[in-house]
């Protein structure tokens, strides 16, 4: 028994390609993440992403950014507006809490500051399921937490938007009305597929709870990174200032250079299912640990250039390298959501107005059109219980929408 790493791009890339290893890196955390979409291998997989992937089309996306974001972000400025404060990884999750919630599934009757409150606590409590493995504390303390926060989640939120989903159904098969009119969300398409795909209720619950978590937990992680990089890179590039205020595609481009150097998981664990010779020449038993270092593979110089370590936005790549590297996985573990959190990779005849950039990104352009700054009184926080790159707090000082004149 032994642990290989890989950590060369190549090697990295088609390693993750390979069939007969499974996905283990949540393996602690199976009080949440067991048979999610994520951990699940072979034919059970390919059925579940297939069914899943009907929601993840292009006009899905585009609906999210154009109608759904705008307005989240907007009433989720308004809190820190009066103040001239926030915290960039509570603005991260506020926005897209809404947003991850709708696509997952789970609705919000109420509507109040309060329920929000809740939805953000319990987003808290799961996502520690999903950092189990790089927890250094006592884990079974965390997973009994994690039980308390699902079971919560199921009464409050969780059971009445599957009984719902369930009654629109019964509708639909009864003829009372068009499938066309459902809710386009995963516990819907989880509700009238049950049958098909063998799922029982607290497999769907654990489901919804990983889309929302997902959705929502990641995208905090890279957005306040991106920030953090832009803020160090516009006090060191001056000449940087007025594009990072005005060229929004830059500011894209910077979003997915911060994603390559921050994943929001630094490592991809795979357990063979059979002996497998790997792509750097090791050869893996059933009762091996294969580590994929994700964090090293992004900052390799051969694929991205002398600087690889470093944050620069204006790293040239081949036209056909992802410039986020591989934070977002290959192969049948890709992110179904990559589209949504970072959006198309635009070329140089792209029109910026109309171009998808990715919810990372525009929550990041909102802040900065509002003169975003660190606050320095309060410097951020890193996480120190998690072996992940993390930030718990990211205090920030906000201006008004237009500079004052005179």
């Amino acid at each position: 028994m032994s642990t290989i790493t890989v950590s060369g791009y190549k090697e990295a890339n088609q390693t993750l390609a390979i069939p007969d290893l499974k996905q283990s890196l949540y393996d602690e955390g199976k009080v949440l993440m067991d048979r999610v979409l994520v951990t699940l291998h072979g034919e059970e997989h390919r059925s579940r992403r297939l069914l899943e992937m009907r929601i993840f089309k292009k006009d899905f996306f585009q609906h999210y950014e154009q109608k759904v974001l705008p307005a989240v972000v907007e009433r989720t400025l308004a809190r820190f507006l009066p103040t001239g404060r926030a915290d960039l990884v509570d603005y991260s999750q506020r926005a897209l809490l809404d947003l991850t919630a709708d696509f997952a599934g789970i609705d919000r009757p109420d509507g109040t500051d309060e329920e929000r409150n809740a939805l953000v606590r319990l987003l808290k409590g799961m996502g520690a399921a999903a950092t189990l493995g790089q927890y250094s504390g006592d884990r079974e303390v965390v997973r009994e937490q994690v039980r308390a926060t699902l079971r919560e989640f199921d009464e409050r939120f969780f059971a009445p938007s599957m009984q719902r989903r369930q009654q629109l159904v019964a509708r639909v098969r009864a003829g009372e009305m068009n499938e066309a009119d459902l809710p386009r969300d995963i516990l819907t398409i989880l509700v009238a597929n049950e049958d098909r795909v063998e799922l029982s209720r607290d497999m769907i619950l654990r489901e919804t709870a990983f889309y929302y978590l997902a959705g929502a937990h990641t995208s905090v992680h890279s957005t306040t990174h991106a920030l953090h990089e832009i803020f160090q890179w516009r006090d060191q590039h001056p000449e940087d200032r007025e594009r990072i205020d005005r060229d929004p595609l830059f500011v894209q481009r910077c979003v997915h250079e911060s994603l390559r150097l921050h994943p929001s998981s630094p490592i991809a664990q795979r357990r063979p299912l059979c002996p497998v010779h790997l792509p750097s020449g090791d050869q893996a038993a059933t009762d091996d640990t294969v580590i994929v270092d994700l964090y090293a593979a992004n900052r390799q110089v051969g694929t991205f250039g002398e600087d690889a370590a470093e944050f620069n936005p204006h790293r040239k790549l081949p036209a056909n390298q992802p410039p986020y590297g591989l934070t977002f996985g290959v192969g049948i573990h890709t992110c179904l959501g990559r589209n949504l959190a970072a959006g198309e990779v635009a070329k140089a005849n792209t029109d910026p107005t109309t171009h998808q950039y990715g919810t990372v990104a525009l929550l990041t352009l909102a802040l900065i059109r509002h003169h975003v700054r660190p606050d320095p009184a309060n410097p951020p926080q890193r996480d120190t219980a998690i072996a992940r790159e993390a930030w718990t707090s990211y205090p920030v000082l906000l201006g008004p929408a237009t500079p004052p004149s005179g």
